[in-house]
């Protein structure tokens, strides 16, 4: 067909913006989001000026990756508490707190609560919720609140870094909590503390709670110390370094963290040489007492030696087998000797100190 000025032609399609593409495929994959929502805003700017087609896509890219950045925003927010534990054997300074349910943010040392969501499943390590309802520790509970303490600020070092540093420091706080932990029933030790999102909102504080999964606590886990006479608590203080390594195993396998393992071996060694030094210092004891003593305190030498040649096994296999000897040197049987001649409750009693 031709016209008056000649043959007709369709009038050319503007060209398909490239930010415009760019913007909706970013934002569909979520570690880029961020960058599909610059670029949309980028093309929603650019569009009106060049002519280009693909407002559309632009617009659909910049809501994409805005709702993306949102929602990661969000879980960070929520998610900034991480939650770990480790399974252990095992007066309220602050008075009791009035029923309530709030967050796990709010909890402060010798709070009963229970968590909305219950305590983490086996094996995992987070919260289903990040409430809890906060009870006087006389009504069933699930977990209480044994310490806290700050990590130094700087930048983030990584969540693998702050665990660590959590399950060290929560471990001397559990004997400031109760220092006769052979009397806590079975307990697990948990710890919260921040990840990178809380980190850069300033929060440095790791707490630590003691819960039990295997049913209800129906009182307060802390001890009184004046519950003991001058030769009981000489004694219980003269295990706290053995104790305190014990409880700071690492919660990884030795063959998925062999340096770990191999530290924790060495803490040991120290904690058990260290325990049965203040024993055989000690001048508080009944006569009747100093021979038990005496025989607990070689034994934990023994355990020191066998702890020392494992934190130098070179393999995962070879630090077993020197675990695999150690029931025979952990002196159960003089540590209930000790504590029968020095009237305190025996391993395995059923009731808790204090």
């Amino acid at each position: 067909m031709a016209g008056p000025y000649g043959p007709w032609q369709p009038a050319p399609r503007p060209p398909l913006s490239g930010l415009a593409v760019a913007s909706l495929v970013l934002s569909l994959l979520i570690c880029l989001a961020p960058l599909g929502l610059v670029l949309g805003i980028v093309a929603l700017v650019r569009i009106p000026g060049n002519g280009k087609r693909g407002k559309g896509l632009a617009v659909a890219g910049t809501a994409v990756g805005g709702a993306v950045v949102a929602l990661a925003t969000l879980l960070l927010v929520v998610g900034g508490v991480r939650f770990d534990a480790w399974t252990t054997e095992g007066g309220e300074a602050f008075g009791p707190r009035d029923t309530e349910t709030g967050s796990l943010f709010d909890l402060r040392e010798d709070d009963c609560f229970t968590p909305t969501g219950g305590l983490p499943t086996p094996g995992g390590d987070r919260l289903k919720s990040m409430s809890a309802k906060v009870v006087p520790c006389d009504e069933a509970h699930q977990g209480q609140v044994y310490g806290s303490f700050e990590l130094e600020g700087g930048a983030f070092p990584g969540a693998g870094a702050i665990a660590a540093e959590a399950h060290k420091g929560c471990a001397p706080l559990l004997h400031d909590f109760a220092l006769d932990t052979v009397t806590l029933p079975r307990v697990q030790m948990y710890y919260y503390h921040p990840e990178g999102a809380s980190w850069a909102r300033g929060n440095r504080t790791v707490l630590c709670w003691v819960g039990s999964a295997a049913g209800p606590l129906e009182k307060s886990l802390r001890q009184d110390a004046a519950a003991w006479d001058d030769a009981q608590l000489a004694y219980l203080t003269a295990l706290r370094p053995a104790g305190e390594a014990r409880v700071s195993r690492p919660a990884g396998e030795p063959r998925s963290d062999l340096d770990g393992a191999t530290a924790w071996a060495d803490r040991m060694a120290d904690g058990a040489s260290g325990s049965a030094r203040l024993l055989r210092a000690e001048d508080a004891f009944p006569a009747t007492a100093r021979g038990p003593v005496d025989a607990f305190a070689d034994r934990l030498d023994e355990l020191s030696g066998v702890m020392r040649s494992a934190a130098k096994a070179s393999t995962a296999e070879e630090f077993e087998q020197f675990l695999a000897g150690v029931g025979r040197k952990d002196g159960a049987r003089e540590e209930r000797d000790v504590r029968g001649a020095l009237g305190l409750v025996l391993p395995g009693g059923g009731d808790l100190a204090g």
